[in-house]
């Protein structure tokens, strides 16, 4: 069995960074997402560049069977899965009575039910071997409810929920879960879902790759990239909820600082 490092949503922005990352400190890859172009270009740049074995398939982890999928090519090639980081996300900003229910429902089936998927498939696989580190993606919004980002926002409350809950139920076992949350990082997925982001300072998806390679080996079990973010996520749990919500609408309207 060749062991290696699980990134779904790897072909660009944040998790190209993290195949990157893992790949400059010696892992061997598999990278997943819907682009086998933009997956064979990676592939064939970090073996070139770093020397390690990177593996890829294209799948829709929206699909019904796109996560068992997934599965069963790690399984063909006899990779055992030492880390499983379920990056691959989507999002949507705007009012939610005028949102495109399929798209809503897409970002539930990759936001939440693919990560739940993953894990599921993974996980026993990680429990029996005594070792392995999951590692969920979420979102400083999942710290609270958040206007004009409702279903996104929701999505990664679930997450963070769902996520400490496991790494929880595995203490003890030499598996954890693990979540950590970017905040606004200069990549398409932002722009391309709709998010203002005008008065916001991004950050590169390298600086969150390189944060998070760091807190997983720490193997922190809730992680907030940024300073920043950092104190936002602690005012939505201290300050009070109304306060919380009035102020995170304000920021994330879809026009804001434009």
């Amino acid at each position: 069995m060749e062991h290696v490092v699980l990134i779904t949503g790897a072909s660009s922005g944040i998790g190209k960074a993290l195949a990157e990352e893992f790949a400059s400190h010696g892992a061997d890859l598999l990278i997943a997402a819907r682009s086998e172009g933009k997956l064979a270009a990676l592939q064939a740049e970090l073996e070139q560049k770093y020397k390690v074995h990177v593996f890829y398939t294209s799948v829709d982890l929206t699909e019904e069977n796109g996560c068992r999928r997934l599965y069963d090519y790690a399984k063909e090639k006899q990779l055992a899965v030492d880390i499983l980081i379920n990056n691959a996300g989507m999002g949507d900003a705007g009012e939610y009575e005028k949102s495109d229910w399929d798209k809503d429902c897409r970002i539930i089936r990759l936001n939440i039910l693919a990560v739940m998927h993953l894990c599921r498939l993974f996980l026993p696989d990680m429990m029996a071997g005594k070792q392995g580190t999951i590692v969920n993606i979420a979102s400083t919004l999942a710290f609270a409810p958040t206007a004009w980002e409702a279903v996104y926002a929701a999505s990664k409350a679930f997450i963070l929920s769902f996520s400490q809950a496991l790494y929880e139920e595995t203490k003890g076992s030499g598996v954890r879960v693990l979540t950590i949350c970017p905040g606004m990082t200069n990549t398409d997925f932002f722009r391309s879902a709709g998010f203002g982001l005008g008065s916001f300072r991004l950050a590169a998806p390298e600086d969150f790759a390189a944060f998070a390679y760091k807190q997983i080996m720490k193997k922190k079990p809730v992680s907030v990239h940024r300073f920043s973010n950092q104190i936002t996520a602690l005012f939505s749990r201290l300050a009070p909820r109304g306060t919380v919500r009035r102020c995170f609408a304000r920021a994330c309207r879809p026009d804001n600082g434009s």
